[in-house]
């Protein structure tokens, strides 16, 4: 796959040619690969595809800055200048969904449609305490018999993303013992590059403390974004106050639950994602 100097950061990139253009954007702790290995097979036979990773992520450089959502929509922007796209459809999952609504924020005559897949958007949902989770109860039993310290802090999201990549690096098998299949960096056995990576950028760079910065993405910013917008998250999803807040929010959102799902449903339940996303896309036109 190819990589471009933007902004004085490398982004690496993959490009299917083709029209409509959907732009995806993954999440914390993950890479293109998130799309590349079941979403992407079932979407680019009808749609132009254009895929990357994240600053700090997967194979692109690791700045020691510029990790807020607004940051991120600037690299996008310039990817997409530099690939000559004007117009796309737009698919985030988690961090990558809040990216890709503050880019419809400062770019809206660049977006067609927004599909917010499990998006957590900070001013909508200013903290994930464990006891607010879906399944908390499980999730507190499962965590403690992994050894993973569990406390009532407002961010356990970062917390357990950390703690999962450390157990990762120390060869512990944990992905049958997550409620909902919850495997952020796939097989928890021996060296694994993305945990490695994750934890690089968490103790190296500011990308803890811009992770958690609202950075322009307000609720009356949000209110304006007229594009259509589908929220599509889990059953069992941490995030789901910010579903409620997007619908609320947003002029233009349409719901879809994820069943017997949580966080990760993109790449647990691949067939129900791709099937929702192209029955918005056709609404949409």
């Amino acid at each position: 796959m190819p990589k471009v100097l933007l902004n004085g950061t490398g982004l690496n990139y993959y490009r299917r040619p083709g029209f409509p253009v959907l732009v995806m954007v993954h999440g914390l702790a993950t890479n293109l690969a998130f799309w590349y290995l079941r979403v992407l097979p079932a979407l680019q036979r009808q749609l132009g595809v254009v895929l990357f990773d994240l600053r700090g992520h997967g194979q692109s450089d690791v700045p020691p800055s510029g990790y807020t959502t607004a940051d991120m929509a600037q690299d996008l922007h310039t990817l997409l200048r530099h690939l000559g796209i004007e117009q796309a459809h737009f698919v985030g999952h988690s961090y990558g969904g809040a990216v890709a609504l503050h880019y419809a924020v400062l770019r809206p005559e660049c977006v067609l449609s927004l599909t917010l897949a499990d998006a957590r958007v900070r001013c909508l949902q200013p903290s994930q305490r464990l006891a607010d989770w879906p399944q908390a109860a499980e999730w507190r039993r499962r965590l403690s018999a992994l050894g993973v310290p569990v406390t009532d802090e407002p961010e356990m999201g970062y917390h357990l993303l950390e703690a999962l990549a450390e157990l990762t690096q120390r060869g512990v098998a944990y992905d049958e013992k997550m409620p909902g299949k919850f495997s952020p960096f796939g097989l928890s056995r021996g060296r694994n590059r993305t945990a490695e990576r994750w934890l690089q950028l968490l103790r190296t760079t500011s990308a803890k403390s811009d992770f958690k910065a609202i950075a322009g993405l307000t609720v009356e910013r949000i209110r304006n974004v007229s594009q259509p917008t589908l929220a599509i998250f889990g059953e069992y999803s941490h995030c789901l106050p910010s579903c409620r807040g997007l619908q609320e929010t947003l002029p233009d959102c349409r719901v879809v639950m994820v069943p017997r799902a949580g966080h990760f449903h993109p790449v647990v339940r691949p067939l129900f994602f791709v099937r929702a996303l192209h029955r918005f896309l056709k609404e949409v036109g």
